[in-house]
């Protein structure tokens, strides 16, 4: 797997950072952080955990703290254990379109990854500008702010800029804001304490 990373940043050289960023997530095979995201609905802090080909682990900081939820795409369905304690209750079956398994800003479990976001940016990108803004420093690490516009009138999931800093090291997001049609904010979301290619045990997904 460090072979396919090494060779996915020499393919990314001059790349799109978009794209490049992309090529690096694809690469891997899991990560872990904890997101901290700030919008309409107040904020949400989240220990997620990822696992190649879809696996998905939430534990909820806030605002549900202890709630889990686990997504596999073999079963298709999200597990909701609302006071935690995976393998020792009996967790809720939900479809990932279920009102009780969605964010404040409605994004689905089974489309929570960086890559499924990244993609989001490529749509927009289809019909706008990117623009590379250049290093800067995001909590004491460099980082590159790129910012991707749609075309007058256009948006993904009504998202019509995205404001990115990628981790100048590994391409990874650290920080994405994303704004409407008239500009306005809809979401800010801090991605911490990352750790790509992490060690998960065998039940971390086990629904």
């Amino acid at each position: 797997m460090l072979h396919l990373l090494m060779v996915a940043m020499s393919d990314s050289a001059g790349q799109d950072p978009i794209a490049a960023a992309l090529a690096r997530i694809d690469a891997l095979s899991g990560y872990r952080l904890t997101l901290r995201s700030q919008g309409s609905g107040g904020e949400e802090v989240i220990r997620y955990s990822y696992q190649r080909p879809g696996n998905v682990r939430m534990d909820l900081e806030a605002p549900y703290r202890g709630a889990v939820l686990i997504y596999r795409p073999d079963t298709g369905y999200v597990k909701l254990w609302p006071f935690g304690s995976p393998g020792k209750r009996r967790g809720i079956s939900l479809r990932p379109t279920n009102r009780m398994v969605r964010s404040s800003r409605g994004h689905r479990v089974d489309q929570s990854d960086i890559g499924t976001l990244l993609r989001n940016v490529q749509q927009l990108q289809r019909h706008g500008v990117t623009r590379e803004l250049g290093a800067s420093e995001l909590d004491g690490k460099a980082v590159q702010h790129i910012v991707v516009e749609a075309e007058p009138g256009r948006s993904i999931h009504e998202v019509a800029r995205y404001d990115l800093w990628l981790d100048d090291e590994t391409l990874f997001p650290s920080r994405v804001i994303s704004y409407g049609r008239r500009g306005e904010r809809l979401e800010s979301v801090r991605l911490e304490g990352v750790s790509l290619e992490p060690s998960f045990a065998p039940d971390d997904f086990d629904p």
